[in-house]
C-alpha cells in the first residue's frame, strides 16, 4: 500500500497528503502514456489530475470525518446525539429565560398562566422583551402575588432586576407588575461541547458519594442550565471561594431546574449523614423508608458583567463591525459557537459557557471580536456593570454570570 493511499490503523484511519495524492495521480497518467506525458498543471492534462486528486482528498476528507464520529470527544450533530442515546441522554433543548414578576391588584382578580385553557398574560420589559405567565394564579388578600414568567423565546434573554415594568393588555383589578430580583437566564439548544462534557460526567450516574454522581444526577434535569459542586470533609467550616462550607457537607449551586427534582437528585447522590449548605430548602420524603430529611442547595446570584472592545478601524473593517462583535461576543459567553468574517464558517472552539463561580479572563474574547473583523484589536477589558473593568473577573461560588448586548460596548478608533 503506497503513501498516496488512505490506511487504517490501530490509532485510526491516516490519509496521504495532497502532494502525495496529486503524485499518484500523475504516476496512473504516465504509466498508462509510457512517461511521455506533460503534467504540468497548465496542460489540460495536469488539470484533470488535479481535479482527479482533490476528489480522492475530498473523499479521504469524508472518510475522516465519519471516522471521528464514532469517537463520543469529537462526534457532532446527529452522531453524537446517537452515541448519547447509549448512555440513555437526549441533547438538551434551548430553555428560556424565567423571572419571578410581583403583580398587585384587586383581591380575586385572577391572572392566566400557560397551565390554563386561556390566553395566558404577557408583561413587557424596559427594553421590550416580552414574558408569559407560566404558572396562573389569583391575587389574595394582601393584593400582591409573585408569579413566574418566561420571555417568549428561548434562548439567553437577559432580564435585569426592576425592569419589568408594562402590562401588555390590561386587565381589570391587575394594576402594576415588578422583578425585585433578576431573572435566570436562559440557554440555546446544548452545544457539542457543553453536551459532550455532560455524558463524560454521566457514567456516574448510578454511583453515590462522589461529587460526579451529583453533577450527573442534577445535570441531567430539565431544566438545569448549570450547577457547581464542592465538599468539605474536615470537621471545620471551611471557606471556598467566597462559600463557608461547614464541616462535612456538600455545597451545590444550581442554575435553573424545579427545587424538588433537584433535593431528589441530591439525596440520591449523597451519603447517608452528609451536611448540606446553601439558601434553598426542600423537605424530601425517602419512598421506600419514609425518612423525612431537609435538603439544602445554593440558587446562585447573578453576576452582570460589563465587555469593553476597542478596535482600530482599517479597509477590511466592516460597516457593521459592532454589531458583529457583540454578537459573537455574546455567543462565546454562553458557549454557543459563532461565525468567522473571512469565509463565513462557524468557530466552534469547545469553549462552554462561563460557568458559576468561574474565573474570567479578558482574553477569552479576543478570538470572537477578531472573528467578527476587528483584524486590528486594541484590547478587552471586563468587569462587574457598573463597576471597574479590568483583565480577569473572579466569582465567587454563588454567583453566575450573565451579559446582555447592552452592557458589551465597542468603541471604534480611526
Amino acid at each position: 500500500m503506497s503513501q498516496s493511499d488512505l490506511t487504517f490503523t490501530d490509532l485510526g484511519p491516516v490519509a496521504p497528503t495532497a502532494a502525495a495524492v496529486l503524485q499518484r495521480q500523475q504516476d496512473i497518467f504516465q504509466a498508462a502514456f509510457d512517461n511521455n506525458l506533460n503534467v504540468d498543471p497548465a496542460t489540460p492534462q495536469g488539470q484533470l489530475m488535479a481535479s482527479l486528486a482533490a476528489i480522492v482528498q475530498e473523499k479521504n476528507s469524508q472518510l475522516l470525518f465519519l471516522a471521528n464520529q464514532f469517537n463520543p470527544a469529537t462526534a457532532d450533530g446527529v452522531w453524537q446525539d446517537a452515541l448519547a442515546a447509549i448512555y440513555f441522554l437526549e441533547r438538551q433543548g434551548a430553555v428560556a429565560s424565567t423571572v419571578q414578576v410581583r403583580c398587585t391588584g384587586l383581591p380575586g382578580t385572577v391572572i392566566a398562566g400557560q397551565d390554563s385553557s386561556v390566553t395566558p398574560a404577557r408583561v413587557k420589559t424596559m427594553d421590550g422583551t416580552v414574558l408569559v405567565c407560566l404558572i396562573g394564579g389569583t391575587i389574595p388578600a394582601g393584593g400582591e402575588i409573585t408569579l413566574p414568567f418566561v420571555a417568549q423565546a428561548p434562548g439567553p434573554v437577559v432580564v435585569e432586576a426592576n425592569s419589568v415594568t408594562t402590562i401588555v393588555q390590561a386587565q381589570p383589578g391587575w394594576d402594576t407588575v415588578e422583578n425585585p430580583d433578576p431573572g435566570v437566564t436562559g440557554r440555546d439548544v446544548e452545544s457539542r461541547q457543553a453536551f459532550e462534557e455532560r455524558r463524560r460526567l454521566s457514567v456516574a450516574y448510578n454511583s453515590r458519594s462522589m461529587l460526579a454522581s451529583i453533577y450527573a444526577r442534577v445535570g441531567n434535569l430539565p431544566g438545569v442550565i448549570d450547577l457547581l459542586v464542592r465538599q468539605n470533609r474536615t470537621d471545620a467550616p471551611v471557606e471556598d471561594n467566597g462559600v463557608t462550607l461547614a464541616p462535612h457537607s456538600v455545597y451545590i449551586a444550581v442554575l435553573g431546574g424545579a427545587d424538588v427534582e433537584i433535593a431528589e437528585a441530591i439525596y440520591n447522590s449523597v451519603s447517608g449523614g452528609c451536611d448540606y449548605n446553601g439558601d434553598t430548602d426542600v423537605t424530601y420524603t425517602d419512598p421506600v423508608t419514609g425518612a423525612v430529611e431537609v435538603i439544602k442547595f445554593q440558587r446562585p446570584d447573578e453576576y452582570a458583567f460589563a465587555i469593553a472592545v476597542t478596535l482600530k478601524k482599517n479597509a477590511t473593517t466592516p460597516s457593521d463591525i459592532v454589531a458583529r462583535v457583540k454578537a459573537n461576543i455574546l455567543a462565546d459567553f454562553y458557549g454557543q459557537p459563532y461565525p468567522n468574517l473571512d469565509d463565513g464558517t462557524a468557530h466552534d472552539n469547545d469553549v462552554t459557557r462561563i460557568p458559576i463561580g468561574g474565573l474570567v479572563y479578558a482574553s477569552r474574547f479576543f478570538c470572537p471580536a477578531i472573528s467578527a473583523g476587528a483584524s486590528q484589536l486594541v484590547g478587552v477589558e471586563i468587569g462587574k456593570k457598573g463597576g471597574a473593568l479590568g483583565n480577569f473577573v473572579q466569582m465567587t461560588n454563588r454567583e453566575y454570570p450573565s451579559l446582555a448586548a447592552a452592557d458589551i460596548t465597542v468603541t471604534v478608533e480611526d
